[in-house]
């Protein structure tokens, strides 16, 4: 197993999953990082990804047509762990943050004894 695979995975509630030839890691049911030969993207939050672009320490991977509060982010596998890890932390805080933001709770149906 590679270090990045490793720090991945020791993040909390995270599934690894094979996508073709990448491994997508998922957490509270959405993609944080996709490992692929050359690169790890990431969905990091878009203040962190506009630094991360700035730098020149990683590209934007698709510009949203609609504004959201997160983008992905591709980051060379030649950065260091550290840095790796630092920023999977902060992808996969930024997803399980947005999903308890996001969770709404439907009303339940009520059936009616009798048949309709």
């Amino acid at each position: 197993m590679t270090p990045i695979r490793e720090a991945l995975q020791a993040l909390p509630c995270v599934i690894a999953k094979r996508l073709n030839a990448r491994e997508g890691f998922f957490t509270a049911g959405r993609m944080f990082a996709l490992l692929g030969d050359e690169s790890l993207l990431l969905r990091l939050p878009i203040r962190a990804s506009a630094e991360l672009v700035e730098a020149e320490r990683g590209r934007p991977l698709i510009e949203p047509r609609i504004p959201a509060p997160l983008a992905w982010v591709a980051v060379s596998l030649d950065t260091e762990v550290d840095e790796v890890r630092r920023l999977a932390a902060a992808s996969h805080e930024a997803i399980r943050s947005a999903n308890r933001r996001g969770r709404t709770r439907m009303p339940r149906r009520r059936r009616s004894p009798f048949p309709a």
